[in-house]
């Protein structure tokens, strides 16, 4: 900077002021920020942070343990919880079951029957003159009132006897009126809720000391609870005391027993619909049964695996926690990991801006990055709960993205963001140093082996090495981890092969549909687009066969230049192939598609016209790229490759004419008319191009009287004229760089363009022996020839 002198008026500080610098770190700053728009680049990052925080849950802390892994130490509760105990729940139900009284209808005419049949046997008996007057049929029905139970001891009765009681008991009752009464009383109980001889059911089936009875012909709502002893046969015991009681006579009592005993029979029927509906209902009232734990009650002893059981008790103690945790509490956290992870997204972003080349360099390519990112972090969110059951599924965002990045930038820019998010994945979800080796090792050793990809194979090559890293680092860390059950190891370890093999056929799938929206090439699709078969390159054969020439020339000599620096040789030498198709539109203006001999177009031409012809190539073929939708970096390359140079031969032509027609006259050619329109090559491989394109045709034009001397010079003297233009401003060239693509254009050039053995005609050869004293035939004359084509051919490779 230019200091003014000093001025006596002025005072000391404003004299220091003066060496000062104008801009203050504000300034500074804000002009950072507007370069290559690193401002809104910024506000995405944060943005991106902030999402990735949001969708992670950074204001809670990640639940920590994950399935099969072994605490080495006991792992106690610290909040209060209680979870559900699905055995004590199936318990209840079970006891709901047992405790459910089943559903009976009772049908009571059978007992009705009984009773008035015994009603008129007893008023045939007692009515009869005596016992001897008894007819056969009359002794029949009295010797049912004597018959005994087989299970008591036989007891003699004298039949007549017997009779003679009995019938005196009923002469107080000629019309048994009072009898009817008694068994009416002594009926009630079993004609209203039934007999049953035994439960149909065991112990563990249903109630087996209440049923519920409705009477045949109601509905089952109806069904009042009953006693199971109260309807239960069994010996009798219990009617023959209500007998006695009624009756108060034994002989009486026992003798009515022993006749109604024989004939009763079940009344009650089970009903199996209105039952199982009563025991679904007691079952679904069943609520849900709750374990408490209290703090300082062991939940998993130390050496356990963490099974399913034990993952539910954790995570269930961890919910508790996290509604415990205050607002504050989880602003904090919030705010300290927004801090970090922005911090370090920034910083390895800046790192990569000021070393890493090949980078997101236009705002939508860095928003897309970030976009990646976050969409990583998605997945890997999403896929969590998987794994909590199987293997890491993480791994197959992270390696699609590592593979993804690496192919279409390199595999440090990989490297670097791997291990971010792989940072960014542990905080959020709590993994621990075992599966952050899993994860980073496996990442890391897939971006090491991507950087150029020629082939699908190679991707689904290196997903397999990757998958046997991840198996031998899942088995290791396990084994580390103290998880001594192989069988289950060997399971996560195989699943994790299966995610890293599984990321590579997805990303083969979705290679092309994220190459052409975002402009990005591999040389998978280079290899496409160079190929001699494309509709493009077939017409510049055919109506342009010399500039086709120029063009696979020039691809040759920029493709080494650009491997000589580390930049993309194969996209310089396909941009190379397109850089001059819009000459196919007016062939017949540029030189080297003109006869030899023939005459030139542009001698009838004003300069400017010419230069618009010959500018207008450039324009041409951006349009034709674009219609045969080509990827944007071929576009560029078509776009950049000749920068905003002067058509320096056209504009001297103009200037001689000027001068030429008025000597006097000082107004001078307006250059901007004869430069071509832009831009500036914006990244190394478009200079490159540049430089190639320019060097091969000013060298081809001096072919004829070409020294080697001489063409070193030529391309020295264009290398520089194009620097002190400032053409390379823009690319990110450096000196060195340039000093090594010069030596290679060089290089290349000198080896294309070497001398070879002219063939003599007969006359000649014949002329040549008789001066020379050669001897020998043509034969040998031709193996002469043959073997230093041959010399100069391996010379030429070598060089190259």
């Amino acid at each position: 900077m230019s200091v003014p002198p000093l001025s006596p008026r002025r005072t000391r500080s404003e004299r220091v002021a003066l060496y000062s610098s104008s801009k203050g770190p504000v300034s500074r700053l804000v002009e950072e920020m507007r370069r290559d728009h690193q401002g809104f680049l910024l506000f995405f990052l944060f943005a991106a942070v902030g999402l990735m925080g949001f969708v992670l849950q950074t204001w809670d802390p990640p639940f920590p343990f994950r399935l099969n892994a072994i605490p080495s130490r006991s792992i106690v509760c610290n909040t209060p919880f209680a979870v559900e105990n699905p055995e004590g729940k199936e318990q209840e139900e079970k006891r709901a079951r047992w405790e459910t009284p089943h559903i009976f209808v009772n049908d009571s005419q059978p007992l009705v029957q009984v009773r008035e049949s015994l009603w008129n046997t007893v008023a045939a008996l007692v009515h009869a003159p005596s016992y001897d007057e008894l007819d056969g049929k009359g002794k029949d029905a009295w010797y049912e009132f004597l018959k005994q139970p087989a299970s008591e001891p036989e007891t003699p009765v004298d039949p007549k006897q017997a009779f003679e009681q009995f019938c005196v008991y009923f002469k107080e009752d000629p019309k048994l009126d009072r009898f009817n009464a008694t068994l009416k009383r002594v009926f009630t109980s079993a004609e209203a809720y039934g007999v049953l001889s035994n439960l149909s059911f065991g112990p563990t089936e249903g109630n087996q000391e209440k049923i519920m009875v409705y009477r045949l012909g109601d509905l089952p709502e109806k069904a009042v609870a009953v006693k199971v002893s109260d309807v239960l046969i069994r010996d009798g015991a219990r009617l023959f005391d209500s007998l006695r009681a009624e009756m108060q006579s034994e002989p009486i009592a026992r003798r009515i027993f022993q006749w109604i005993r024989p004939r009763l029979k079940d009344t009650l029927k089970q009903d199996d619909k209105a039952t199982a509906t009563a025991i679904l209902k007691a079952v679904e009232a069943v609520g849900i049964v709750m374990q408490e734990y209290a703090p300082g009650q062991v939940i998993v002893e130390m050496g356990v695996p963490l099974g399913m059981r034990e993952i539910n008790l954790l995570r269930a103690e961890y919910h508790e926690a996290v509604k415990n945790r205050s607002q504050e509490q989880k602003l904090f956290r919030f705010s300290a990991i927004f801090v970090t992870m922005a911090t370090l997204l920034v910083v390895c972003w800046r790192f990569v801006y000021r070393r890493e080349r090949r980078r997101p360099k236009s705002l939508q390519a860095a928003s897309a990055f970030l976009f990646g990112i976050v969409l990583t972090v998605v997945l890997a969110k999403g896929l969590d709960s998987f794994s909590q059951e199987i293997a890491n599924w993480e791994l197959l965002p992270l390696l699609v993205f590592a593979q993804l990045v690496s192919i279409l930038y390199s595999w440090e820019l990989a490297i670097v963001f791997s291990t971010v998010l792989v940072f960014f994945i542990s905080i959020g979800l709590g993994f621990n140093n075992n599966v952050q080796i899993i994860l980073l090792g496996t990442t890391v050793i897939t971006a090491l082996q991507l950087g150029r990809l020629r082939s699908r194979r190679k991707l689904i090559t290196v997903s397999l090495s990757a998958g046997i890293v991840a198996f031998v680092l899942t088995f290791s860390v396990g084994i580390m981890g103290g998880r001594i059950q192989t069988w289950p190891l060997l399971i996560d370890s195989s699943f994790n092969l299966l995610w890293a093999l599984l990321a590579g056929f997805i990303l083969n799938g979705l290679l092309p549909f994220i190459e052409e929206p975002f402009g990005i090439l591999t040389d998978m699709s280079l290899y496409e687009l160079g190929d001699v078969s494309h509709p493009l390159l077939q017409s510049l054969v055919r109506l342009a066969p010399a500039t086709y020439g120029h063009s696979m020339a020039v691809g040759t000599i920029a493709e080494t230049a650009a491997e000589a620096i580390g930049a993309r040789g194969l996209m310089t030498r396909v941009g190379a192939y397109y850089h001059d198709i819009g000459k196919i539109m007016k062939p017949e203006h540029y030189s080297e598609n003109q006869q030899t001999g023939g005459s030139n177009i542009h001698d009838s031409l004003e300069p400017q016209v010419s230069t618009i012809v010959l500018i207008a190539h450039v324009k041409d073929g951006i349009d034709l790229v674009r219609q045969h939708r080509l990827p944007r970096p071929i576009v560029e390359l078509v776009e950049q490759h000749h920068g905003t140079s002067l058509v320096s031969f056209f504009y001297g032509r103009a200037a001689s004419k000027v001068n030429k027609d008025d000597p006097q006259s000082s107004q001078a050619v307006e250059e901007s008319t004869y430069r071509y329109p832009g831009p500036k090559p914006q990244s190394k491989e478009a200079a490159i191009l540049m430089i190639a394109d320019s060097c091969e045709s000013a060298c081809r034009s001096i072919r004829d009287n070409a020294t080697p001397g001489k063409l070193e010079n030529k391309i020295r003297q264009i290398i520089k004229q194009k620097l002190d233009d400032g053409q390379f401003d823009d690319s990110g060239l450096t000196l060195r760089e340039l000093k090594i693509i010069e030596n290679s254009v060089i290089k290349s050039v000198l080896a294309a363009m070497h001398g070879r053995i002219k063939y003599p005609g007969p006359d000649e050869a014949e002329t040549s022996r008789v001066d020379h004293g050669i001897k020998g035939d043509s034969v040998a004359k031709m193996e002469a020839v043959t073997k230093a084509e041959a010399l100069a051919v391996k010379n030429r490779e070598s060089v190259a």
